[in-house]
């Protein structure tokens, strides 16, 4: 749902930790409305409310420190609610400690809290798959996102992780998807640079008693004439097989998901759940349609690997996904991103001499 006004903001001080939050909205109209922590984090999504009624919607928050490549180290002082909702409403907060297990996550742009614009629009709008998870999971956990958009594992593992690897504990879990940025840099080929970094990761969550998570990188949107999607990251998908085979970790394999779901929707359907402004379209970064979509391809994916106890705190019953109808009405036309391919320093990538014939064929 598109909301016109900017959101209704929240703010309560504590220190860092994990909180049960409690926010009452009374409807003074029938309205429509969208829960949302710290950066941006989907805690409700579109609940419809009637005129006269109140509602508790009650979650888990996350309060951590941050420090992502390149910025100052940032202290974060508070938990921060913002209520999306174009009608007349009021709300309030309730806050307290909770001793629960946390999901830290450790990825890049398409994982991580994207930021928006306002009047917002979810097609337009920018949205790594971790920050909707947390609306899928019922409270006894929470979700610490520190994705970074343009992070490699290198990137991560120096900086973004130094905010929290003091503070993983036992119980808690990592969850750690990259890909898209590591094929930029020779020295993190899929099966060299790309895998040990992947292996460090594992190695320190269980030295902290935590529980490693490995997913597969969501996969591009550049289609082929035969309609298929160009294999541009199928050696990490492999490579993130091979470590959670080798080192018995569950494998989250969102590769293999966003390919099925966007080979079966078509290169012009694809475009749906896409960065898009009407002129100018992402073939890499998600919208808030097609984040959703994949936190519940992530959730599902953890229920199969029958991770506990976050796979019994699914909200099972709002992770299905209806594979998309096909739309062949226009012909695909990729040329513009193909040529983008060659500038962008993608070195890791399989089938090179076939991007070129494909660019000199469209």
């Amino acid at each position: 749902m598109n909301y016109k006004h900017k959101p209704l903001h929240i703010s309560t001080p504590v220190p860092n930790g994990t909180y049960e939050v409690t926010v009452t909205v009374t409807a003074h109209e029938d309205i429509t409305f969208t829960i949302l922590a710290q950066s941006r984090r989907f805690m409700a999504q579109d609940v419809t409310l009637k005129k006269g009624c109140a509602e508790d919607i009650t979650f888990n928050v996350s309060v951590c420190d941050y420090h992502k490549n390149n910025e100052d180290f940032t202290a974060v002082k508070g938990v921060d609610i913002y209520i999306m909702c174009d009608g007349d409403f009021s709300a309030v907060s309730a806050v307290s400690p909770a001793e629960i297990p946390t999901i830290y996550i450790a990825g890049d742009s398409t994982v991580t809290d994207q930021p928006a614009e306002y009047p917002y629009t979810p097609a337009s709008t920018y949205c790594g798959w971790g920050q909707m998870l947390p609306q899928f999971l019922n409270t006894g956990i929470a979700v610490e996102n520190h994705a970074q958009s343009g992070s490699t594992t290198e990137d991560f593992k120096n900086v973004n992780f130094t905010a929290f690897k003091d503070k993983i504990k036992a119980g808690d879990f990592l969850i750690v998807e990259f890909g898209h940025n590591d094929q930029k840099i020779e020295s993190l080929d899929a099966f060299g640079g790309y895998t040990e970094n992947l292996k460090y990761f594992i190695d320190f969550a269980r030295e902290k008693g935590a529980v490693p998570i490995i997913s597969s990188p969501i996969n591009r949107i550049i289609f082929k004439k035969d309609g298929t999607l160009m294999n541009l990251l199928g050696d990490y998908r492999n490579a993130v097989k091979r470590v959670c085979g080798e080192m018995d970790v569950a494998f989250i394999d969102l590769w293999s998901r966003t390919t099925e779901f966007f080979e079966a929707a078509g290169a012009v359907k694809a475009w749906d759940y896409f960065w898009g402004n009407g002129t100018d379209r992402d073939y890499t970064h998600t919208n808030d349609i097609g984040g959703n979509i994949i936190a519940r391809f992530a959730a599902d994916e953890i229920i199969k690997n029958d991770v506990r106890p976050i796979a019994d705190l699914i909200k099972r019953d709002m992770i299905g996904v209806e594979m998309p109808e096909r739309d062949d009405s226009a012909a695909p036309c990729n040329a513009k991103e193909l040529e983008h391919i060659k500038t962008i320093g993608l070195v890791n990538i399989p089938d090179l001499a076939d991007i070129d014939k494909d660019i000199t064929d469209i």
